[in-house]
């Protein structure tokens, strides 16, 4: 059972990892969300992801854009806040999933 869950969290990253954030403004936009909100949302997502633990995405931010336009600041610190409980999240998950495998190695024999 343990090894399933392990097997499924590597799936996940591995879909997160090939998928990031490359098309989060874009998606956003057809969904209607403005361009500035999107941008900074995907930035601002990277930035979280980084902050929580992933090695795949850096800090990103337009800070001329974070400091002169609302909705650009909005969708950053949006896209930062979601990202960044993701990504402790997942972090956790494989975490404790590491530690479920390494008791049960322990206990096996």
């Amino acid at each position: 059972m343990k090894r399933k869950y392990l097997l499924g969290t590597i799936a996940v990253v591995a879909t997160i990892a090939f998928t990031g954030c490359a098309s989060t403004s874009e998606t956003m936009m057809q969904q209607g969300y403005g361009p500035y909100y999107s941008h900074g949302y995907e930035d601002g997502c990277h930035s979280g992801r980084k902050a929580g633990g992933s090695m795949l995405d850096q800090f990103t931010k337009n800070v001329q854009q974070y400091d002169s336009n609302h909705k650009y600041k909005e969708g950053w610190d949006d896209g930062y806040k979601v990202c960044h409980s993701e990504e402790k999240q997942l972090m956790k998950n494989i975490a404790n999933a590491q530690r479920d495998t390494a008791i049960k190695n322990r206990y096996k024999n």
